[in-house]
């Protein structure tokens, strides 16, 4: 990595030793144009032999044009008649200010290999985006201090989403941002464009329908009606939900009809005699358009717990996908989903397919093979449709006879914190840091 310098003369030079930048070579006394994120400007191309290699000097008035932080190591990418300095990587977290600020310690993890990934890295919210301007206030990582510093920059050459706007009031504004980005950095924007369960179905159904359970959209309570007449046992869950929230189990015996659901974290079960006393629960709970009827997936219970599976998956350097690690999700006891966030707890997943399906050593193999194998069919499904991911979490269920089922992909903030959780802390920062390093390929490092 270099380390820049400010020139202290006034005009629009860069100063380097001959032998450190060789792309360089043929442009003595020449112009090229230099980038940092979106800035550009141009610059004259001196060498020196007084100065280090490992030094690029750069006059005052570029680095006020580059709004160019000197506390970073850079690389230097140099493409016919430009130099790009990066990686230049934005990681958009947060809604507000006050919660990047109050989440600060937690992004350490995406600078652990700084060293590897090198350039400026940044975290910042919706609210640190000043369109106009095209500029955003957040916090930069100061390799040498180690630490996360204020910092207003320039829009970065990449930008990872991790932020959670589903069902809040800034889901607009971020979408409008997101564009904006998406257009300005030509393909340099990922984990974004968000879908929603339905679209992902509707992506999905025609390449991996034998592995998903028949899905309808809701718009009256007579779409319920005929799911339980098909199926006796459905989920209703929101297009756009998370964390197991706002989820319905309704289950059909005879005339009678059981919903089961949870509420500021309690648990309710509501029972009606009849299909027309059902009516009045479904239509205050639900809207029109918002929610999906899904066939009830058999899910393989243990001890009172419901039992999924999470493939944790990451690009990495070249931008391949590489499969990170396969956790089993174990539901709280008589809990209706397997949510970790609703009380329930995680594992890897060779533990649970030894331990309660009781398979051998080959038999696990394949499981997990086959697993990856769907979601790796998935992902290319997803992306033939436009959708620009860098990492990702599938939910894959499994029955008794190890028949699987897609349940859910998790794709707006699937963070890797279930490996921790499981104690794999290798796959939870490998996962991070393949973000970072694909975030570098894509600047062009």
């Amino acid at each position: 990595m270099y380390v820049i310098k400010p020139y202290e003369k006034k005009g629009q030079m860069m100063i380097v030793s001959k032998s450190s930048i060789p792309g360089l070579v043929g442009y003595l006394n020449k112009q090229v144009r230099l980038q940092f994120g979106i800035r550009s400007v141009e610059v004259t191309i001196h060498f020196s032999d007084a100065i280090n290699k490992e030094n690029v000097y750069l006059s005052t008035d570029v680095l006020k044009q580059l709004r160019l932080p000197l506390t970073c190591g850079y690389d230097l990418v140099v493409q016919g008649g430009k130099v790009t300095i990066g990686p230049f990587i934005g990681i958009l977290c947060e809604l507000t200010n006050r919660k990047l600020t109050e989440m600060l310690p937690t992004y350490s993890s995406f600078v652990k290999g700084y060293r590897y990934i090198g350039g400026a890295i940044a975290v910042f919210s919706i609210e640190g985006i000043q369109k106009e301007k095209q500029t955003i206030s957040g916090y930069l990582y100061d390799p040498e201090k180690n630490s996360w510093e204020v910092k207003s920059l320039p829009f970065p050459a990449v930008v990872m989403s991790i932020a959670e706007p589903s069902l809040t009031a800034s889901w607009e504004v971020f979408h409008e941002h997101m564009k904006n980005f998406d257009s300005l950095l030509g393909g340099r924007v990922f984990n974004y464009p968000h879908f929603s369960k339905w679209e992902m179905h509707q992506m999905l159904r025609s390449e991996l329908k034998e592995h998903l359970p028949e899905t309808t959209l809701y718009t009256n309570v007579e779409d319920i009606h005929d799911m339980l007449y098909r199926h006796g046992n459905i989920y209703i869950k929101p297009l756009h939900g998370r964390l197991g929230k706002r989820i319905f189990n309704v289950v059909k015996n005879g005339e009678q009809i059981k919903v089961k659901y949870d509420e500021k974290r309690k648990r309710h079960e509501e029972v009606f005699s009849s299909n027309a006393e059902s009516h009045l629960f479904f239509q205050k709970h639900l809207i029109s358009g918002a929610f999906l009827i899904q066939q009830t997936i058999p899910l393989k219970l243990h001890k009172g717990s419901v039992i999924d599976f999470r493939v944790m998956v990451a690009k990495n350097e070249k931008g391949l996908w590489e499969n990170l690690g396969i956790y089993s999700r174990y539901g709280a006891r008589g809990q209706i989903v397997s949510n970790i966030t609703a009380g329930g707890h995680t594992e890897i997943a060779r533990e649970t397919l030894k331990t309660v399906w009781k398979l051998e050593d080959k038999e696990i193999q394949r499981v997990e093979q086959e697993m990856e194998h769907i979601v790796l069919r998935s992902i290319k499904v997803l992306e033939k449709h436009g959708y620009h991911l860098g990492n990702i979490g599938i939910d894959v269920g499994l029955d008794d006879n190890c028949q699987m089922s897609l349940i859910e992909i998790n794709h707006q903030n699937p963070d890797p914190y279930i490996a921790l959780m499981a104690k794999d802390r290798l796959a939870f920062y490998k996962c991070r840091f393949q973000l970072m390093r694909y975030g570098r390929y894509l600047g062009g490092f």
